[in-house]
This record gives structure tokens, C-alpha cells and sequence, in this order.
């Protein structure tokens, strides 16, 4: 469906700044084209991660896909740790597809997110089914 880019930026949230890890997916054809911006974050500092050289920090240092569809997100902590995430290409692709983009103000955030919950729960009750 497109190329999926994985980086790492600063998130203001109410507490302060915060470095995360997002992804966004841009074009085939167009890979200048920005065509799936999932709000939020994809990694974000918790517990001992956020303590450190530099404190509440994610930063990404790169990833592997495998031909399986298995991937490791490659990530370090606060200069102080390295980490790896697992996922898979369906998840992910799932994941940028299908969480809506950022509305930018925070009661928004709050219903939107809110919503995204009940989806999911009630989709994993059917699946249980």
C-alpha cells in the first residue's frame, strides 16, 4: 500500500515534552505523498525507560522486516538502554491504516481515542465468538 516510515520527535503532552516514536505511510507512487498520519504515538518512555542520561526519551535506531512478515523495531531509552520491539507487517499496516489522524486539541483526542477503545473491545468480543 505504501512506504512505512518509522522516526522519532518530540511530543508536548501536559506533563512536558516527551520523545517518541511514531510512523506515518507516504505513497507508492508518490512517495513525497503522505497518505496515513496515525495520531499519537507508536512507542512512548514508560517506567525505567523514561529514567536516564537524557530523561523520557525513545529514540529509533532502525528496523528489520523479515520475509515471514515478522518485524524488530530496534529502540534505545533515555541514552541509557537499547531495546526491540516485535510486531508483524499486518499489525502494523493495520495500526497506520485504521487510527485516524491527529484532530489536535485534546477533548478531541479524548473522544477519539475513546471511540478507537470501544471499536477494539467490541471487535475482540466477535472475534472471541
Amino acid at each position: 500500500k505504501g512506504f512505512i516510515h518509522i522516526a522519532h520527535g518530540v511530543r508536548n503532552t501536559a506533563s512536558g515534552l516527551r520523545y517518541v516514536i511514531y510512523a506515518f505511510l507516504t505513497s507508492l507512487e508518490k512517495p513525497w505523498e503522505v497518505i496515513a498520519e496515525p495520531s499519537g504515538y507508536l512507542l512512548a518512555p514508560q517506567g525505567e525507560e523514561r529514567v536516564g542520561d537524557v530523561s523520557n526519551v525513545l529514540f529509533t535506531n532502525g528496523a528489520i522486516a523479515r520475509s515471514n512478515g515478522d518485524i524488530y523495531l530496534y529502540y534505545a531509552s533515555s541514552d541509557t538502554r537499547l531495546h526491540v520491539a516485535e510486531t508483524d507487517i499486518d499489525r502494523l499496516c493495520d495500526y497506520l491504516l485504521h487510527t485516524p489522524k491527529d484532530p489536535l486539541r485534546s477533548p478531541d483526542c479524548v473522544r477519539q481515542r475513546c471511540l478507537l477503545i470501544s471499536h477494539n473491545l467490541a471487535f475482540m468480543g466477535k472475534k472471541d465468538d
